[in-house]
């Protein structure tokens, strides 16, 4: 089984899209609780604001480079998880152990509406298919280091050059000081 995460209610079938990787792909992990990360852009694309990882037992992890991140991207937000089985012709050409591409059209096999993605994501935690790393408990050593990545997207997307757009828009409210 393959998943799909997205705010995009009532389809029937997944169209390949393209997106960063510049080709047409319909994108899945073999993960649920990766693919739910992608039912709630924070930012509008072509950005993204995905700081996730997996721990050694690749189990996700999802680091709150703020204080109430995860509340703040995902409470109150509606989701949806298409399911599909039998991907034809599936790749990996991101490396990510659980992240899947297709270039054709897929058809679903089950769909998961989720009303609050926040509320879902607790549940998860709650049975060990998830771990949020909260703010408050992260050390000062992981602070800096998730401040180095966020000066490091200002500068490779030039935000500051672009301050109108959305990203930058993003970043300016939660790390005034790095803009």
């Amino acid at each position: 089984m393959l998943y799909h995460g997205t705010s995009v209610q009532g389809l029937k079938r997944l169209e390949p899209m393209i997106s960063e990787h510049g080709k047409p792909y319909v994108y899945f992990s073999s993960n649920i609780v990766v693919a739910a990360f992608y039912t709630v852009h924070r930012v509008k694309r072509p950005y993204n604001w995905f700081p996730y990882g997996f721990n050694e037992n690749s189990t996700p992890v999802y680091y709150e480079y703020y204080k109430n991140a995860f509340s703040d991207v995902y409470s109150g937000k509606r989701g949806v998880i298409y399911c599909c089985e039998n991907v034809p012709n599936i790749q990996n050409p991101t490396n990510i152990n659980c992240a899947y591409v297709c270039e054709n059209a897929v058809n679903i096999s089950e769909i998961i509406e989720i009303d609050d993605m926040y509320k879902w994501f607790i549940e998860k935690e709650n049975g060990g298919e998830l771990i949020i790393k909260r703010y408050e408990t992260l050390s000062q050593k992981q602070k800096q280091n998730f401040i180095s990545i966020v000066q490091a997207e200002i500068d490779d997307n030039k935000l500051r050059e672009k301050p109108d757009c959305d990203y930058a828009e993003f970043i300016k409210n939660k790390f005034p000081f790095l803009m």
